[in-house]
């Protein structure tokens, strides 16, 4: 029978490929030049960014906070034991392509956050079933991502950018493990999308 441990040695490479990829195409932008300077004066953008920077801060620690309720109760504390399950389960996190540096384009990042975090939320029922216990504290981090998903959707219309839907691939967890692991793995990719939504953000905050 598969477990979690028997994958460890086939998925720790694999997982240090793709945070090398990663924290290379995520890494902090460099200041705009004058295609975005005006924001710098936008009072209602100023002020998206202030309020919203600190609440992704505060998902991202409700969502360590659930990450180590997996460690303790579950005994599911590594991602990288947990690639090989990934890859079967295709849970990968949606594409934020375009908020990388090397893409760099506002609007189609904008849209992709919409629509990722949409998909984050449609993914918290596997959340609900493997944390039954914690009801309470899964609850209030969908309804964080509900509310910061509201406000890039208001921002996005002050902005007068035209909303687009980014497909997202189908998920299955075909046994009780592929449940577990999807909820520990689905908790880990909200983190690093914030991370990389963190990053492409500040560097628009007026200091």
């Amino acid at each position: 029978m598969l477990s979690v441990h028997n994958v460890l040695q086939m998925s720790c490479l694999c997982l240090l490929l793709q945070y090398l990829i990663v924290g290379v195409s995520a890494a902090p932008l460099n200041e705009f030049s004058g295609q975005y300077g005006y924001l710098s004066a936008d009072q209602t953008f100023q002020q998206f960014l202030t309020n919203n920077l600190e609440f992704i801060d505060k998902i991202k620690d409700k969502s360590q906070g659930l990450r180590n309720i997996f460690c303790r109760d579950l005994q599911l504390c590594k991602e990288e034991e947990l690639t090989v399950l990934k890859e079967q389960m295709h849970l990968d996190p949606p594409l934020l392509d375009h908020c990388h540096s090397s893409s760099y384009n506002l609007e189609k990042c904008l849209n992709q956050v919409q629509s990722g975090l949409q998909t984050y939320h449609s993914r918290f029922p596997i959340l609900e079933k493997v944390l039954s216990r914690n009801t309470v504290a899964v609850s209030r981090l969908r309804r964080d991502i509900e509310d910061l998903q509201s406000n890039f959707r208001q921002q996005m219309e002050h902005m007068s950018i035209e909303p687009v839907n980014y497909p997202s691939a189908e998920v299955s967890f075909p046994t009780p493990l592929h449940e577990q692991a999807g909820g520990y793995l689905l908790l880990c990719n909200l983190q690093r999308s914030l991370e990389t939504l963190t990053r492409a953000l500040r560097p628009f905050l007026r200091q």
